[in-house]
């Protein structure tokens, strides 16, 4: 990469107090005709050394254009939260997750959210050049690291695709490319893979994938200061700027209006829960995020709270992966792909499409990894029934509206269970469990039509 100029063509300077914590500011600066190339560095005093926990200030930063800062609009150039201080957008290349192209000349705006500030105040100052000249960097390359199991087994009914359905690469705060992860999911034993970067969508333009790939669903995390909820299904980006109910409910009826797959992500405590009781226009929620030790019993008593409320709301999970490589010898409890993977019945010549049908339907269950168990729930004639394939030596609980309704123990590799559908129950949905009550495969509800049973 080439160097800067020593003097920048424009300087803007401000400050933050405590009070203006978690509240988008719009700072504007203006773009002479003729720039092919904008190039930003933001420096501010106290910063945190990570934006979960770290004691200090942290400040995160998106762009728009001469375009407009409107809701959905065409002058939003990307978010990068906290996780970029130097920025180049042009012509020809764009720091991710950022979007090249045409540098319009007029008033642009620098977005400054003050996400922590501490009591000395957050100052910053906004460094700004204007056709620098810089090339981009090479990319940074290390092997990846390898899930923890072996060989993936075939399924066990057709039709059934493994997946991964929340994961980040570099056009967020991941360290891999959308193509880099495609080939981590194959080599993990997934067939389809949705990359969720924060509040953006050049991912799934970046990406060139290939017919021995896993299919890529397109997806965007909107990362708001009071939660984060998925879009599948579309490549555009939902306003994240204003932290209320009301404004997170809209935004989620709009990417529904549109096609969108909506999911509430990982409302579970420490620093990742959901603070918008307001907002219920989601279709899913995320109830396993990571390993299932990592708090997700709260994720799914949420989910159950909408079950009990008679909601339709469909389970997901996702390992929301970060670090594709060296996150062993950090000594950071990795999140591999596929941990959990969400199953989903998209019948064959699987598409993104077709995936995102399945999952609106509820036709998916979650598992602890690509490998298992895999659990296969149907309605008999008057009857619960359950496929339990890998979930030797574990226990098969059958959960309806008032709890556990049945459970049984399950000795074989490949064995089925039934009950009676509990009588005054809307809903029945299996859960598989181990030895020590930790949850290892759940299937979502099987709902039954009044009348039916």
């Amino acid at each position: 990469m080439t160097s800067l100029p020593p003097v920048p063509d424009r300087v803007l300077t401000g400050r933050f107090e405590p009070a203006q914590a978690r509240r988008y500011v719009h700072i504007p600066f203006d773009v002479p005709d003729g720039v092919d190339q904008v190039h930003l560095e933001i420096d501010y005093n106290l910063r945190a050394s990570s934006s979960l926990g770290a004691p200090g200030n942290t400040l995160d930063v998106g762009l728009f254009d001469a375009r407009g800062t409107r809701a959905g609009g065409a002058g939003f150039r990307g978010w990068s939260g906290s996780e970029r201080v130097s920025i180049t957008i042009g012509r020809e290349w764009a720091t991710p997750p950022y979007l090249k192209g045409p540098i319009p000349p007029g008033t642009w705006n620098i977005l400054l959210g003050p996400y922590k500030v501490v009591p000395q105040g957050l100052d910053y100052a906004v460094r700004l050049w204007f056709n620098p000249g810089l090339t981009p960097e090479a990319a940074a390359s290390a092997p990846a690291d390898r899930p923890p199991w072996g060989p993936v087994p075939a399924v066990a009914e057709a039709g059934w695709l493994r997946g991964e359905l929340h994961c980040h690469s570099v056009f967020s705060d991941g360290d891999a490319q959308p193509d880099e992860l495609l080939v981590a999911a194959r080599d993990a034993g997934l067939d389809f893979l949705a990359v969720t970067d924060h509040n953006g969508w050049g991912q799934f333009e970046a990406a060139t994938g290939g017919r021995e790939l896993p299919v890529l669903v397109p997806g965007t995390e909107v990362t708001t200061y009071g939660g984060h909820w998925n879009v599948w299904g579309l490549t555009r980006w939902f306003d994240f700027r204003e932290p209320t109910g009301a404004a997170v409910d809209a935004q989620m009826r709009a990417a529904a209006a549109q096609g969108g797959l909506v999911s509430v992500n990982h409302p579970k405590p420490m620093g990742l829960g959901w603070e918008y009781p307001e907002a219920r226009s989601y279709h899913c929620v995320e109830v396993w995020n990571g390993p299932w030790e990592h708090l997700n019993s709260f994720s799914l008593a949420w989910w159950e709270d909408d079950l009990r409320r008679g909601r339709r709301i469909v389970a997901v999970g996702g390992s929301d992966t970060h670090r594709l490589r060296g996150a062993r010898q950090e000594g950071i409890r990795a999140r591999w792909l596929g941990q959990p993977t969400t199953w989903v019945d998209a019948g064959p010549e699987p598409s993104w499409p077709k995936i995102v049908d399945a999952i609106r339907r509820g036709r998916c269950f979650i598992s602890e990894s690509p490998t298992g168990p895999e659990l296969y729930l149907r309605q008999g004639a008057g009857t619960v029934d359950v496929r339990v394939v890998g979930g030797q030596g574990q226990i098969l609980a059958f959960i309806g509206a008032s709890g556990c309704v049945a459970a049984e123990a399950v000795n074989e590799r490949d064995q089925g269970v039934s009950i009676p559908f509990p009588a005054g129950s809307p809903y029945v949905r299996a859960q598989l469990e181990d030895a020590v009550g930790r949850v290892t495969a759940l299937t979502n509800p099987l709902w039954i039509a009044q009348g039916q049973v």
